[in-house]
């Protein structure tokens, strides 16, 4: 934008400029044209000593004085009619002429104080009463609300608590690039990135960290003891985020050592989510799941949970396999008759698995007893701790 200051004698009649960045100017415009139409730059007359020049690519839409003419006849003609004023109204925000909108607005209700849809179009309401009007925002306000950023209104400790999410995930994402940038320089043997890393204590670099020990899980190179390193860190941190990757940690990963000291930072901090996370998987049509889960729980043992134990001793997997040869071949009926048939079909496939795992997790919380994988007496036998019978219910005389 350039300021440019001289005299212009001619006397000018009032247009605007609509700024790309927001914002207008008026006074008079005139527009300059490239040789494809498109505007090369505007220049606005503010007033006999001034003059702005705007570069096209500024420029979102540029009136004309001459193009303001319906608008003067339109003023002209509407009056002191308040529903003259609302049209108009109505008419400059089609046209994007925004301060003459509100301008007509404001006369409508000036004129006609109870206007309902020019009081709406400003922003107002009924008040309790019914017998005056008042602006939403005095209203929401006096309700304890308070706007926020998108324009809705919310009690204070929801936008708080809004804000603060906003500012952890700034907080975060600026953790994944520094801890990025960490993880290189040791992974190279830097001591002190590595220095670095083992003193992080501030919580917005869980996920940095959970996602950097996710991601190198399938590393070409050994990195056991640096991911070690980021299993105690986020075992330190102890938040949800923190615990949340070391319980997929503790069920899925394939490196033992690790696995095994993902549950031991649990057996700290974070065992209740551990079994909530692993307790459901016993029911899963995944063996490997339920062995995970299991494994998992076996560190957790409460004889709260025998019978969702017991049930997991056998569990059925379900899969879908091919029966016959494939192609098509040709047969013959009982009748004698020839005929088409196909050679394979796929059919679901029901197998009983037995889990081992789950199995030692049972006699852990029941070591004096063993059922082997027979769960209906396992369950008699934990309905009866409970439950134990009374071998004389008969009360003395």
């Amino acid at each position: 934008m350039i300021l440019l200051s001289f005299a212009v004698t001619a006397a000018c009649q009032a247009g605007k400029v609509e700024l790309s960045g927001g914002g207008q100017l008026t006074g008079d415009v005139r527009r300059a044209e490239k040789e494809d139409g498109s505007t090369a730059h505007v220049v606005v007359r503010i007033d006999q000593d001034l003059s702005i020049a705007v570069a096209g690519t500024h420029v979102r839409r540029a009136v004309e004085a001459d193009d303001l003419k319906e608008y003067r006849q339109r003023a002209a003609s509407a009056g002191d009619d308040a529903e003259a004023q609302f049209q108009l109204a109505r008419w400059c925000k089609s046209q994007t002429l925004l301060p003459q909108y509100r301008y007509h607005l404001t006369r409508t209700i000036d004129i006609e104080p109870d206007h309902e849809l020019a009081r709406a179009a400003l922003g107002f309401v009924r008040n309790r009463s019914g017998n005056g009007w008042i602006s939403y925002e005095r209203l929401r306000r006096s309700q304890g609300l308070i706007e926020d950023r998108k324009g809705r209104w919310v009690l204070p400790e929801v936008l708080a608590a809004s804000e603060y999410a906003d500012e952890s995930d700034k907080k975060a994402k600026l953790w994944i690039k520094t801890f990025r940038r960490l993880h290189a320089n040791a992974i190279r043997g830097d001591a002190e990135a590595m220095a670095e890393i083992e003193a992080i204590d501030d919580p917005f670099a869980t996920h940095a960290i959970a996602s950097e020990f996710l991601r190198t899980r399938r590393s070409k190179i050994n990195l056991r003891t640096l991911r070690l390193g980021y299993v105690r860190l986020l075992g330190r941190l102890r938040n949800s985020d923190a615990v949340k990757a070391l319980v997929e940690a503790a069920l899925y990963e394939p490196d033992e050592l690790i696995r095994e000291e993902a549950v031991r930072q649990l057996t700290e901090y974070g065992g209740s989510s551990a079994v909530a996370t692993c307790l459901p998987l016993l029911r899963s049509n995944s063996p490997a799941q339920v062995k995970a889960a299991a494994r998992v729980l076996a560190s957790f043992p409460n004889p709260e949970l025998a019978f969702a134990y017991t049930n997991a001793l056998i569990t059925e997997q379900k899969s879908k396999v091919q029966v016959g040869s494939g192609g098509t071949q040709a047969g013959f009926g009982n009748n004698g008759s020839a005929g088409m048939q196909q050679g394979a079909k796929i059919v679901e496939k029901t197998v009983a698995v037995r889990h081992p795992e789950v199995l030692r997790l049972v006699k852990m919380i029941a070591p004096n007893a063993d059922y082997g994988y027979d769960e209906v007496a396992w369950r008699k036998y934990f309905a009866a701790l409970r439950n134990p019978s009374r071998s004389d219910l008969r009360r003395d005389p």
